[in-house]
């Protein structure tokens, strides 16, 4: 999904919308113990409430594309009768109206959900009635031709507010407030099915984590039932990892400021693009063949089955910094100043030299010229 679709969801949590029609929650504490499971229409919510579970919605589908936000692909492997992606277009087709699915779904996710603490399951079922887009993309309410049924989840954290003084008015004192379970801001939760090119595509859901470096793989495999994608972390690691294991003393600092900033012109150029840009190993190739190495250094990286991988480029490179790790050394300058960074061979060893005129972080200490 775009950003352009899933805003169009999001806009849509809103209760004078009436999408969503039911919700249905699960209330887990530390244990994996349920205390309650409750369901209901969500018009009949206090405005207060909805409210508040209306943000929590909106929450799971915030965050950036490829980071937060996973678009998670089914194969035909996938799907097949006795996959979980069998069951969640079952669960869907029951508008949260059978209590025995509600229930087998609820514990499947107390069963994959990795997590110490209390937290809060939502579902909800929502029905949203597409409008047709003219020739100028301005909405046409009276133009809808189909409607998109979707189920979301949201697992919320569940944690006692901190201890306070607070203002009691009926006694006329300040004194210690009674300490509350909180719901807070959702940790994970998806959305199915997708919403690609603003229709329903039963072949793919869109996958939330607060953490971009933290999914939650059982959840994924068990609850959503694909192969878990690579963390945006994890793109950069090993991407990082191929590149300096295959290129290694090719990877000077002329080597890696022209790499850098070829990556960072197809990233521009792609901007007007709403898919995210995508490298491939042909991609790579190409950049490295642009940004100085020798031929042998190419044919390497050529043949690498490591190599082999597709990262999205704003999760391996930095548009505005530029960092160099070494064990016990990190140092960090703007993409701008790159080029003044040199790499120099003396007496068999390899050395980074920063010229201190310029302003550099060298372990987290900016270093200035004195």
């Amino acid at each position: 999904m775009i950003r352009e679709e899933i805003n169009e969801i999001k806009k849509q949590f809103n209760k004078d919308t009436n999408v969503i029609t039911k919700y249905a929650g699960c209330y887990v504490d530390a244990e994996k113990n349920i205390k309650f499971m409750n369901k209901d229409a969500f018009y009949s919510l206090p405005e207060e409430d909805a409210f508040k579970y209306e943000e929590i919605f909106r929450k799971t589908l915030s965050g950036a594309i490829g980071k937060s936000l996973l678009t998670l692909d089914f194969s035909l492997d996938d799907e097949n009768e006795d996959s979980p992606h069998a069951f969640l277009m079952k669960l869907r087709e029951s508008r949260l109206d059978d209590e025995l699915l509600l229930d087998e779904f609820f514990r499947k996710v107390i069963e994959s959900y990795e997590h110490a603490e209390n937290y809060y399951i939502i579902l909800i079922d929502l029905m949203y009635d597409i409008p047709g887009k003219a020739s100028d993309k301005i909405a046409m309410d009276d133009a809808s031709t189909e409607v998109y049924h979707a189920l979301l989840c949201s697992i919320c954290p569940v944690s006692l507010s901190k201890p306070a003084l607070s203002y009691f008015a009926n006694e006329g004192v300040i004194t210690n407030r009674i300490r509350d379970w909180i719901v807070g801001m959702p940790m994970h939760g998806f959305l199915f099915p997708a919403f690609t090119d603003r229709t329903t595509d039963i072949h793919a859901a869109l996958y939330f984590s607060k953490k971009n470096d933290a999914l939650n793989e059982s959840f994924i495999n068990e609850i959503i039932g694909v192969e878990p994608p690579m963390s945006s972390v994890m793109q950069r690691e090993t991407f990082e990892a191929i590149l300096y294991d295959i290129l290694r003393d090719e990877l000077t600092m002329p080597v890696m400021s022209s790499l850098s900033s070829n990556m960072i012109d197809m990233i521009e150029e792609n901007s007007d693009n709403p898919e995210p840009l995508v490298l491939t190993k042909n991609d790579m190739v190409k950049l490295i063949s642009k940004s100085g190495v020798s031929d042998e250094a190419i044919e390497s990286y050529e043949k690498s089955v490591d190599a082999d991988i597709e990262v999205l480029a704003d999760n391996v490179i930095d548009t505005r910094k530029f960092e160099v790790k070494t064990p016990g050394i990190t140092v960090k300058t703007d993409t701008d100043s790159i080029e003044k960074l040199e790499t120099r061979v003396i007496d068999g060893r390899k050395y980074l030299l920063v010229p201190i005129e310029d302003d550099v972080e060298v372990n987290g200490m900016p270093v200035k010229s004195i």
